[in-house]
């Protein structure tokens, strides 16, 4: 009886803190409000700037920024980009059909995110046979693109949906004070 006390509160306690949020900032260029369930991570890819994640919930978000004149330069040496947001997510979303199979996209949607452009989907995938929900914004800064990334198990989309939304609504760039306008899917 004991145990099922214990788990019965574990489980409250877990899903008491699932609607506080915490605010990161990162390299004092950007922030972002997170989920207190989530903890920093270290190994979720090698480029971000921000990494979080609760194994648990199988729940992940990371953030990569790149200079745009990295992007501006390359996009300069080829004639299948053009060097701004449409180039950047037509060369992500491209590597994104590539590298990961069985993808069913949903349509792009063009969107200012505190007063970035902005363009954000969403996607399912098999990585090793596994089942994954990812939710996509490619934002456009002053001088950087930003990539939130945010995935979890398919079979939980329903329940991380909003959260998700929540966390790419709230991205800013330091110093930029604009609101949101993202659209609920």
């Amino acid at each position: 009886m004991k145990k099922i006390i214990v788990l019965c509160l574990f489980a409250f306690l877990l899903s008491c803190d699932s609607n506080k949020v915490e605010t990161v900032t990162v390299k004092n260029k950007f922030s972002l409000e997170l989920p207190s369930f989530l903890s920093k991570a270290r190994d979720l890819h090698n480029d971000a700037s921000l990494q979080y994640q609760n194994a648990f919930k199988e729940f992940y978000v990371v953030v990569i920024d790149e200079p745009k004149q990295e992007f501006y330069d390359v996009a300069n040496t080829t004639t299948d980009f053009t060097p701004d947001l449409n180039g950047y997510y037509q060369i992500l979303k491209s590597s994104l059909e590539e590298s990961i199979s069985d993808t069913q996209f949903t349509p792009t949607k063009d969107i200012q995110i505190n007063g970035l452009k902005a363009k954000t989907f969403s996607f399912t995938g098999e990585i090793d046979n596994l089942p994954i929900f990812y939710d996509i914004a490619y934002i456009e800064g002053k001088e950087t693109f930003y990539q939130v990334v945010i995935w979890t198990l398919k079979g939980s989309k329903e329940k991380f949906n909003e959260p998700m939304d929540k966390i790419i609504s709230s991205f800013k760039e330091i110093g930029s004070g604009r609101k949101s306008d993202r659209s609920k899917k």
